[in-house]
């Protein structure tokens, strides 16, 4: 899976949902052929999704689950983990892969990328460098009998192919500096999903592929252990620079079931499987955002847009022909490769794309504003408590639904110029320090510098208030409740 863009924070978090439930289930374990809860109560599957539920293809995967429920009048029924395979190991979707085929769930969604990771070769055409650059292309190929010539590869891993989906398109973010010509990616450490084909790409363009599991990028992103990302303007994080009109290739996601479970179901029941995964592909197809649409929220999230100048967008091609060379060498990967080819010089390009006002160039950090105080005048334990009225009021993603557990407490703690986090797992420990008015967190765990305006009352109340531009979930964990001096400060280590 892709680094999370976080819709609620990067430092202390109040809330994470591991899993989602569409219709109902008594919670009973259930394979296909179950009842959860007797023989009138509704069939429920198992669907394990190898990401996070604030992806941009959650809405599509949730969409396929509803559709179950109705073309089933509520008698089959989808039950949604998200992170199926936790997030402490980069391969996440092949695990997904084998816990689906081991039986820990009946259906899987995961991205077509890692197929080739477990031997399945006839997704790497939708990997193949510049290839698929427009949605309206990708659209075509998930519409086309390429999808289910695609799909039945899946026989050899005992597992039955449903539907190909087609999320959003990848490009290069770096994290400090743009990737925008040959000369950007040489040496540069480029975190991707576990892929063959990727890793192959990024290696043909100079660069060190690495893969960082979704636990640790944080981390790694903070102690400037990967230098760029390949992800979409969908989940870029906030201050990266994406490169719009470098598009490495595509993103679809692979809808499956377990082949043991699927024969458990009867003929109606497979059907309406089926039928719930057509009219979601064709959902997908018919309502999707443009990358002009995508590039907004991204914009506004601090990130930066750059464009590559023709000269460098050649050089970029002709330094992934090897990839072609090694992909072709399989029969079948050069018939998809050369059909897709076809479908391109039929298919009309996407709208031109158009970099918000300002997205262009870096914004400059904040100016101090008086002279540097000591970072003590702060110092003590704080709880912050967060309440359901002020989450409404403040909007999303506060009231998003996997943040929805209010009321809720968080601890931190300020010491000399040091902050602790202890309620979040694993703990935050980051450092600020304070000019004139304002307050600056800084967090090499999760690479994040935000700085607050802030008032301290005589009753020890502490009030930020955010210096924008700044993520909107960071606003809300860390400065949408005051902070509630209730001692002196801890120790931190």
């Amino acid at each position: 899976m892709s680094r999370t863009k976080c819709t609620t924070v990067r430092i202390p978090t109040v809330v994470l949902v591991a899993a989602a439930l569409v219709g109902c289930s008594s919670g009973h374990k259930s394979g296909a052929s179950d009842k959860a809860g007797g023989s009138s109560a509704p069939t429920v599957l198992r669907l394990g999704d190898s990401d996070s539920v604030d992806q941009p293809d959650t809405p599509t995967i949730r969409y396929f689950a509803a559709r179950v429920a109705k073309l089933s009048g509520g008698a089959l029924r989808v039950r949604i983990t998200f992170q199926a395979a936790g997030d402490r190991t980069p391969d996440v979707e092949a695990q997904t892969v084998r816990m689906v085929r081991a039986g820990k769930f009946d259906l899987g969604w995961i991205g077509a990328r890692a197929w080739d990771e477990l031997g399945v070769k006839s997704f790497q055409a939708l990997q193949a460098p510049f290839l698929v650059t427009s949605y309206a292309l990708l659209d075509r190929i998930a519409m086309s009998p390429i999808a289910g010539e695609m799909l039945a590869g899946l026989k050899s891993q005992d597992v039955v192919g449903l539907a190909l989906v087609p999320d959003l398109l990848r490009h290069p973010v770096g994290l400090e500096r743009p990737l925008a010509s040959p000369a950007d990616f040489a040496g540069a450490r480029i975190r991707i999903q576990p892929s063959r084909a990727t890793r192959a790409l990024m290696t043909a363009l100079g660069a060190a592929p690495v893969s960082v599991s979704n636990a640790a990028v944080g981390a790694a992103i903070g102690h400037h252990r990967i230098d760029g990302e390949e992800l979409s303007l969908g989940n870029a994080g906030s201050g990266s620079i994406v490169t719009a009109n470098v598009t490495f290739f595509d993103k679809a996601l692979t809808l499956f079931a377990a082949r043991h479970a699927y024969e458990q179901l009867s003929d109606q029941q497979r059907e309406i499987l089926r039928s719930a995964a057509e009219q979601t592909l064709r959902h997908v197809v018919t309502d999707r955002p443009s990358e002009s649409a995508l590039a907004r929220p991204f914009c506004r999230d601090n990130g930066r847009i750059v464009l590559a100048s023709k000269r460098d967008l050649a050089e970029l091609r002709r330094a992934a022909r090897p990839v072609y060379a090694q992909l072709e060498r399989e029969a079948q990967t050069k018939a998809y490769i050369a059909r897709i080819r076809s479908l391109k010089a039929k298919t009309p390009g996407d709208p031109p794309f158009v970099v918000p006002p300002g997205c262009g160039r870096r914004e400059k950090a904040p100016a101090p504003h008086g002279e540097l105080r000591s970072p003590s005048i702060v110092n003590g334990t704080y709880h912050v408590l967060f309440k359901r009225a002020d989450a409404l009021a403040f909007g999303p993603p506060a009231t998003n639904p996997e943040n929805d557990h209010y009321p809720g407490v968080d601890t931190r703690i300020l010491r000399d110029g040091k902050w602790l986090s202890p309620s979040d797992r694993p703990r935050v420990h980051a450092t600020y320090t304070i000019a004139g008015n304002r307050i600056t967190f800084v967090s090499p765990q999760y690479g994040s510098v935000e700085t607050f305006t802030f008032s301290l009352d005589r009753k020890g109340t502490l009030r930020l208030i955010p210096v924008l531009p700044m993520n909107r979930g960071d606003q809300w964990v860390i400065a949408g409740e005051p902070w509630q001096r209730v001692g002196p400060p801890t120790k931190i280590g």
